[in-house]
């Protein structure tokens, strides 16, 4: 009988892991494609798209500038692609070959997406708590890339 709970427990627990990691890749798929189908309407202005998606922590008006602008950087490279096209690749799924470049330090891989069109990556995004903890992926001094989180 205790044999027959614990492989019961344990196809459970495997059950939940695997629903609940389902259901944030879902809602992580759908956080990100909001975000990308809004900044994709000119009409949307960009501290909307702040306010509605990116957590800011420290708020100043020169981060605000400069994360307006990189909206728009972004919003005019999506305006010459069809966003149905867009790949959202979890860096979970990656080759090693083209994320060795990358240190998340304490961010958890599963929230990190890269986006490609084409075969060629568009933007990398970190999602945290629901919203986008950062766009922002800089090259350091080490060779390897970092998340800025605002």
């Amino acid at each position: 009988m205790h044999r027959i709970l614990t492989i019961f427990f344990t196809l459970f627990s495997t059950f939940v892991f695997a629903q609940q990691t389902t259901v944030d890749t879902i809602s992580n798929d759908i956080i990100l494609k909001n975000f990308i189908s809004q900044l994709a309407d000119p009409n949307i202005a960009p501290d909307v798209i702040l306010s509605q998606h990116v957590i800011i922590e420290e708020p100043t008006n020169d981060l605000y500038d400069y994360l307006e602008v990189s909206l728009e950087e972004i919003r005019i490279n999506l305006l010459s692609k069809k966003l149905e096209d867009i790949q959202y690749i979890p860096f979970t799924k990656m080759s090693k070959k083209d994320i060795n470049d990358i240190d998340l330090g304490e961010l958890p891989p599963e929230d990190v997406y890269f986006l490609y069109y084409q075969k060629r990556q568009v933007l990398a995004i970190y999602i945290e708590n629901g919203k986008i903890g950062s766009f922002t992926l800089v090259p350091q001094g080490n060779g390897k890339a970092n998340f800025v989180l605002y």
